[in-house]
């Protein structure tokens, strides 16, 4: 069989991976390198047919992930210095795909194949729904089951390996939960003590600390930031009142804030008792200004000097448009990305006359 190469011949590459899976289509592939700090990425023109050998020279890479399919489906490959792998399988199912090579890759292997009828499963329902505006009561409940046994299936295998790598990456596949850090914090105290210096779990560790940190009943972290007109806030900006932290894409006219209904719930609340801040990544305050001075004038805060960026991170925000709500006390009471939700927990606090 001919192979297609990425990155030039040499004569001993640290990294070396060949892919030879079926159902894969002409197309253009992405490769990504990642180490603590690297990030490198490369495209290759695959033909639909051959296998491909993707080639690295530089050491100190920890995983490769291969995107493919406009970038809708990826494969994630953990790397050792001088460890060739292989990648086999039915491309439609990347989370089947065996991996040889490696002692991560490997037992990653053996759990997916003992879990490969659920795997296949959840993909095929998801893409059979993906074009749909709304799933069918049935597959949405079927979903949900597949879940849930995915969970619990993990789970024995993470408790049956306690000393492995693999151990851990699937507590950050199947358990890295914001809004239940606890469960999370239980699994990794199952781990193997030798696996505390894993970059993985160190990962997790954090993850867990932030979550822990915004899950609702905890206070607001702190933070400090100024909005496009240059006034600036922090936790104790809004005195006696409520406040949301309402985290947006690009700001497009302000079509979140009325998805998330925040016009009407600044117009509808007393004046005062309900503050917003918009987390925007857009960059261009100038621009924003322009359409940001209707009937509400919005208290915007742009990526200008990485501030929203950095509140993404201190709120550990992982989706987003998001909305934080946060009491008179500065302790959060709600985080939802559902405006009818957010409006309903608005009226249970503040009485309308």
């Amino acid at each position: 069989m001919s192979v297609i190469l990425l990155a030039a011949c040499r004569e001993k590459m640290a990294y070396q991976v060949k892919i030879d899976l079926d159902n894969l289509p002409e197309q253009t592939l992405y490769v990504v390198f990642e180490s603590a700090d690297l990030k490198v990425v490369d495209t290759l023109a695959y033909d639909g047919k051959d296998a491909c050998i993707i080639n690295q020279a530089v050491e100190g890479f920890r995983t490769v992930t291969l995107y493919y399919n406009n970038q809708t489906q990826w494969i994630t490959i953990y790397l050792e210095p001088y460890e060739k792998v292989t990648v086999t399988g039915d491309a439609r199912y990347p989370q089947t795909v065996e991996i040889k090579g490696g002692e991560i890759n490997g037992m990653l292997s053996l759990f997916r194949k003992e879990v490969a009828p659920l795997l296949k499963e959840q993909a095929d329902l998801s893409r059979n729904n993906s074009g749909e505006r709304e799933m069918t009561g049935n597959n949405t409940s079927r979903l949900a089951n597949i879940n849930h046994e995915l969970h619990i299936q993990a789970e024995a295998f993470i408790r049956k390996h306690p000393d492995k790598k693999v151990s851990a990456i699937l507590i950050g596949e199947y358990f890295s939960d914001p809004e239940n850090p606890l469960f999370t914090d239980e699994l990794l105290a199952v781990l193997d003590e030798q696996l505390d210096d894993f970059y993985v779990v160190k990962a997790i560790k954090t993850f867990s600390r932030k979550a822990k940190n915004t899950i609702v009943g905890a206070r607001a972290p702190d933070f400090s930031v100024r909005d496009i007109y240059g006034k600036t806030y922090d936790v104790t900006s809004f005195g006696n009142s409520y406040y949301i932290l309402a985290f947006i894409p690009m700001w497009e006219d302000m079509c979140h804030t009325k998805d998330l209904f925040l016009d009407e719930l600044i117009e509808t609340f007393p004046k005062g008792s309900v503050n917003v801040v918009l987390i925007c990544l857009d960059e261009n305050s100038e621009a924003i200004q322009a359409t940001a001075e209707g009937a509400v004038r919005w208290n915007v805060v742009t990526d200008s000097a990485g501030q929203a960026i950095e509140m993404i991170d201190t709120y550990n925000v992982s989706s987003i448009p998001l909305c934080y709500l946060i009491d008179r006390e500065g302790y959060i009471v709600l985080k939802t990305d559902n405006g009818i939700e957010l409006r309903r927990k608005l009226d249970e606090l503040i009485p309308v006359k």
